[in-house]
Protein backbone atom coordinates (compact mmCIF):
# COMPACT_ATOMS: atom_id res chain seq x y z
CA UNK A 1 0.00 0.00 0.00
CA UNK A 2 1.45 3.43 -0.65
CA UNK A 3 1.83 5.84 1.57
CA UNK A 4 2.42 9.36 1.58
CA UNK A 5 4.67 9.54 4.64
CA UNK A 6 6.70 7.25 3.44
CA UNK A 7 6.84 9.31 -0.11
CA UNK A 8 7.76 12.27 1.69
CA UNK A 9 10.25 11.05 4.17
CA UNK A 10 12.00 8.24 1.80
CA UNK A 11 13.46 5.93 4.09
CA UNK A 12 13.85 5.15 7.80
CA UNK A 13 17.22 5.55 9.81
CA UNK A 14 19.69 3.04 9.46
CA UNK A 15 20.34 1.01 12.26
CA UNK A 16 24.22 0.87 11.69
CA UNK A 17 26.89 1.89 9.25
CA UNK A 18 28.83 -0.88 7.34
CA UNK A 19 32.09 -1.48 8.48
CA UNK A 20 33.85 1.04 6.21
CA UNK A 21 31.61 3.82 6.95
CA UNK A 22 32.34 2.98 10.82
CA UNK A 23 35.86 3.44 10.50
CA UNK A 24 35.39 6.93 8.79
CA UNK A 25 34.30 10.23 10.29
CA UNK A 26 30.44 10.67 11.15
CA UNK A 27 28.54 11.63 8.23
CA UNK A 28 27.98 14.87 7.00
CA UNK A 29 25.45 14.05 4.03
CA UNK A 30 22.53 11.78 4.27
CA UNK A 31 19.70 11.53 1.96
CA UNK A 32 16.35 9.63 1.76
CA UNK A 33 15.62 7.90 -2.42
CA UNK A 34 12.14 6.98 -2.96
CA UNK A 35 11.02 5.48 -6.08
CA UNK A 36 7.61 6.36 -7.29
CA UNK A 37 5.96 5.69 -10.80
CA UNK A 38 2.70 7.45 -11.78
CA UNK A 39 -0.77 5.69 -12.10
CA UNK A 40 -2.18 5.45 -15.22
CA UNK A 41 -3.97 8.73 -17.01
CA UNK A 42 -2.60 10.61 -14.02
CA UNK A 43 0.45 12.32 -15.22
CA UNK A 44 -0.92 15.75 -15.09
CA UNK A 45 -2.01 15.28 -11.83
CA UNK A 46 0.93 14.23 -10.72
CA UNK A 47 3.04 17.39 -12.18
CA UNK A 48 0.29 19.57 -10.08
CA UNK A 49 0.40 18.10 -6.81
CA UNK A 50 4.16 17.86 -7.49
CA UNK A 51 5.16 21.25 -8.70
CA UNK A 52 2.66 22.81 -5.85
CA UNK A 53 1.77 21.60 -2.85
CA UNK A 54 4.40 19.16 -2.65
CA UNK A 55 7.34 21.42 -3.73
CA UNK A 56 5.13 24.15 -0.91
CA UNK A 57 5.89 21.52 2.14
CA UNK A 58 9.39 20.72 0.95
CA UNK A 59 9.99 24.35 0.48
CA UNK A 60 9.55 24.91 3.60
CA UNK A 61 10.98 21.92 5.40
CA UNK A 62 14.19 23.39 3.79
CA UNK A 63 13.22 26.61 5.08
CA UNK A 64 12.94 25.30 8.49
CA UNK A 65 16.10 23.58 8.48
CA UNK A 66 14.35 19.91 8.66
CA UNK A 67 16.08 19.54 5.47
CA UNK A 68 19.33 20.18 3.92
CA UNK A 69 17.82 19.89 0.42
CA UNK A 70 15.19 18.83 -1.86
CA UNK A 71 15.55 17.28 -5.39
CA UNK A 72 12.80 15.35 -7.73
CA UNK A 73 14.16 13.41 -11.07
CA UNK A 74 12.27 11.99 -13.89
CA UNK A 75 13.34 9.18 -15.30
CA UNK A 76 14.68 9.60 -18.96
CA UNK A 77 16.35 6.47 -20.40
CA UNK A 78 15.42 3.55 -19.75
CA UNK A 79 11.08 4.75 -20.19
CA UNK A 80 8.29 2.86 -20.04
CA UNK A 81 8.17 -0.83 -19.25
CA UNK A 82 11.96 -0.90 -18.69
CA UNK A 83 11.89 2.10 -16.11
CA UNK A 84 12.18 0.94 -12.39
CA UNK A 85 10.76 4.73 -11.51
CA UNK A 86 9.00 6.99 -13.16
CA UNK A 87 10.05 9.63 -10.83
CA UNK A 88 12.93 9.38 -7.57
CA UNK A 89 12.62 11.72 -4.54
CA UNK A 90 15.56 12.78 -3.12
CA UNK A 91 15.40 14.33 0.62
CA UNK A 92 18.81 15.23 1.95
CA UNK A 93 20.01 15.91 5.50
CA UNK A 94 22.69 17.12 7.41
CA UNK A 95 23.80 14.04 9.40
CA UNK A 96 21.44 11.30 9.82
CA UNK A 97 17.66 12.24 9.56
CA UNK A 98 15.29 12.31 12.47
CA UNK A 99 12.62 9.58 12.81
CA UNK A 100 9.72 10.54 10.69
CA UNK A 101 6.82 13.17 11.40
CA UNK A 102 3.71 11.83 13.58
CA UNK A 103 0.48 12.44 11.74
CA UNK A 104 0.41 15.41 13.66
CA UNK A 105 3.39 16.76 13.09
CA UNK A 106 2.94 16.21 9.35
CA UNK A 107 -0.76 18.26 9.57
CA UNK A 108 1.27 21.16 11.18
CA UNK A 109 3.89 21.03 8.90
CA UNK A 110 1.19 21.27 5.66
CA UNK A 111 -0.45 23.93 7.25
CA UNK A 112 2.43 25.88 7.76
CA UNK A 113 3.89 24.98 4.49
CA UNK A 114 0.09 27.12 3.21
CA UNK A 115 -0.89 23.90 2.27
CA UNK A 116 -5.09 23.53 3.00
CA UNK A 117 -4.95 19.61 3.46
CA UNK A 118 -4.81 17.38 6.87
CA UNK A 119 -1.92 14.55 6.61
CA UNK A 120 -5.10 11.97 5.80
CA UNK A 121 -6.07 14.34 2.73
CA UNK A 122 -2.62 15.09 1.82
CA UNK A 123 -1.78 11.47 1.44
CA UNK A 124 -5.08 10.24 -0.30
CA UNK A 125 -3.64 13.02 -2.41
CA UNK A 126 -0.74 11.21 -3.38
CA UNK A 127 -1.55 7.88 -3.29
CA UNK A 128 -4.53 8.63 -6.04
CA UNK A 129 -1.87 9.92 -8.63
CA UNK A 130 1.61 7.78 -7.85
CA UNK A 131 2.59 4.75 -6.21
CA UNK A 132 5.76 4.19 -4.28
CA UNK A 133 7.90 1.25 -5.63
CA UNK A 134 10.82 1.47 -2.96
CA UNK A 135 12.89 3.42 -0.82
CA UNK A 136 16.36 3.92 0.84
CA UNK A 137 18.82 5.95 2.52
CA UNK A 138 22.48 6.48 1.35
CA UNK A 139 25.43 8.15 2.43
CA UNK A 140 27.06 10.69 0.15
CA UNK A 141 31.11 9.77 0.52
CA UNK A 142 32.10 12.88 -1.71
CA UNK A 143 30.64 15.60 -3.72
CA UNK A 144 32.08 17.73 -6.41
CA UNK A 145 29.67 20.33 -7.74
CA UNK A 146 25.68 20.25 -7.30
CA UNK A 147 23.00 20.22 -9.22
CA UNK A 148 19.96 22.48 -10.84
CA UNK A 149 16.93 22.12 -12.43
CA UNK A 150 17.00 21.21 -15.93
CA UNK A 151 19.88 19.02 -15.50
CA UNK A 152 20.71 15.62 -16.48
CA UNK A 153 21.98 13.23 -14.50
CA UNK A 154 23.78 9.48 -15.16
CA UNK A 155 23.35 7.31 -12.03
CA UNK A 156 25.69 4.70 -12.23
CA UNK A 157 24.52 1.71 -9.78
CA UNK A 158 27.54 -0.62 -8.85
CA UNK A 159 27.97 -3.92 -7.50
CA UNK A 160 31.82 -3.66 -5.56
CA UNK A 161 32.70 -7.16 -2.89
CA UNK A 162 33.15 -6.58 0.19
CA UNK A 163 36.97 -7.26 0.20
CA UNK A 164 37.15 -4.39 -2.80
CA UNK A 165 34.85 -1.58 -1.03
CA UNK A 166 38.40 0.85 0.49
CA UNK A 167 39.64 0.35 -3.78
CA UNK A 168 36.80 1.35 -5.10
CA UNK A 169 36.67 4.49 -2.69
CA UNK A 170 40.54 5.07 -3.33
CA UNK A 171 39.72 4.66 -7.14
CA UNK A 172 37.07 6.71 -7.15
CA UNK A 173 38.13 9.58 -5.39
CA UNK A 174 42.05 9.83 -6.47
CA UNK A 175 40.90 8.64 -10.05
CA UNK A 176 37.63 10.24 -11.14
CA UNK A 177 36.99 12.86 -8.28
CA UNK A 178 40.05 14.94 -9.57
CA UNK A 179 38.51 14.53 -12.95
CA UNK A 180 35.38 15.62 -12.22
CA UNK A 181 36.49 18.49 -10.14
CA UNK A 182 37.85 19.67 -13.25
CA UNK A 183 35.47 19.22 -15.91
CA UNK A 184 33.46 21.00 -13.35
CA UNK A 185 35.47 24.30 -13.73
CA UNK A 186 35.64 23.48 -17.41
CA UNK A 187 31.71 23.73 -17.21
CA UNK A 188 31.10 20.52 -18.56
CA UNK A 189 29.99 18.72 -16.07
CA UNK A 190 28.06 20.47 -13.57
CA UNK A 191 28.66 18.25 -10.31
CA UNK A 192 29.81 14.54 -9.57
CA UNK A 193 28.92 12.36 -6.28
CA UNK A 194 29.69 9.34 -4.74
CA UNK A 195 27.51 7.52 -2.37
CA UNK A 196 26.85 4.49 -0.87
CA UNK A 197 23.55 2.91 0.13
CA UNK A 198 23.62 2.16 4.45
CA UNK A 199 19.90 1.04 4.46
CA UNK A 200 18.68 -1.92 3.28
CA UNK A 201 21.96 -3.79 3.02
CA UNK A 202 20.85 -7.09 2.57
CA UNK A 203 22.81 -9.40 0.06
CA UNK A 204 19.63 -9.39 -2.39
CA UNK A 205 19.41 -5.45 -2.01
CA UNK A 206 20.98 -3.73 -5.13
CA UNK A 207 23.09 -0.98 -5.72
CA UNK A 208 24.48 -0.45 -2.58
CA UNK A 209 27.39 1.46 -4.21
CA UNK A 210 26.58 4.62 -6.53
CA UNK A 211 28.12 7.62 -8.74
CA UNK A 212 26.37 10.36 -10.02
CA UNK A 213 27.89 12.07 -13.18
CA UNK A 214 25.44 15.63 -13.27
CA UNK A 215 25.35 17.14 -17.04
CA UNK A 216 24.13 20.83 -17.41
CA UNK A 217 22.02 20.23 -20.13
CA UNK A 218 21.65 17.54 -22.96
CA UNK A 219 24.74 18.32 -25.45
CA UNK A 220 27.24 17.93 -22.45
CA UNK A 221 25.70 14.69 -21.74
CA UNK A 222 25.97 13.28 -25.65
CA UNK A 223 29.14 14.35 -26.20
CA UNK A 224 30.56 13.35 -22.46
CA UNK A 225 32.54 10.69 -23.78
CA UNK A 226 34.70 13.06 -26.43
CA UNK A 227 35.15 15.47 -23.13
CA UNK A 228 36.17 12.72 -20.77
CA UNK A 229 39.15 11.85 -22.74
CA UNK A 230 40.08 14.89 -23.14
CA UNK A 231 40.13 15.96 -19.32
CA UNK A 232 41.81 13.04 -18.16
CA UNK A 233 44.61 13.77 -20.59
CA UNK A 234 44.98 16.86 -18.76
CA UNK A 235 44.47 15.77 -15.40
CA UNK A 236 46.37 12.16 -15.37
CA UNK A 237 48.96 12.57 -17.71
CA UNK A 238 51.23 10.11 -16.43
CA UNK A 239 47.60 7.36 -16.59
CA UNK A 240 46.77 5.54 -19.38
CA UNK A 241 43.11 6.19 -19.39
CA UNK A 242 42.46 2.51 -20.48
CA UNK A 243 44.89 0.49 -18.31
CA UNK A 244 43.16 2.77 -15.34
CA UNK A 245 39.74 1.54 -16.80
CA UNK A 246 41.16 -1.72 -16.57
CA UNK A 247 41.70 -1.55 -12.81
CA UNK A 248 38.62 -0.42 -12.52
CA UNK A 249 37.03 -3.02 -13.75
CA UNK A 250 38.42 -5.55 -11.46
CA UNK A 251 37.64 -3.58 -8.58
CA UNK A 252 33.83 -3.37 -9.50
CA UNK A 253 31.61 -3.81 -12.22
CA UNK A 254 28.31 -1.15 -13.24
CA UNK A 255 25.77 -2.86 -13.22
CA UNK A 256 22.96 -0.65 -14.10
CA UNK A 257 22.49 3.13 -15.71
CA UNK A 258 19.84 5.65 -15.38
CA UNK A 259 19.49 8.96 -16.77
CA UNK A 260 17.53 10.99 -15.57
CA UNK A 261 16.16 14.86 -15.45
CA UNK A 262 16.39 17.32 -12.48
CA UNK A 263 12.73 18.73 -12.54
CA UNK A 264 12.53 20.34 -9.03
CA UNK A 265 15.07 21.51 -6.71
CA UNK A 266 15.75 23.27 -3.36
CA UNK A 267 18.48 23.51 -1.64
CA UNK A 268 19.32 25.65 1.82
CA UNK A 269 21.19 28.74 1.63
CA UNK A 270 24.48 28.71 2.76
Amino acid sequence: MFTQSRWIWGAAVAAALTMTLAAQQAPTTTYASTCVTVKSDQDASFDQIVNGDLHKLEQSRVDSGALSGYIVLRTEMPAGKEAHCDYVFLAFYSGMPKAPMTDAELTAALQKAGVANTEAQFGARLSGVGEEVSNALDYNLDLVGGAQKGDYIVYNSMKVSDDNVDAWIKWEKTMWGPLADSMVKSGQLRGWAMDIQIFPTGVKDKGLESTSDIFPDWDAFVNARDHYEAAWKAVHPNDDISASLEQFGKICTIEHTVLYKVVDEIMAQQ
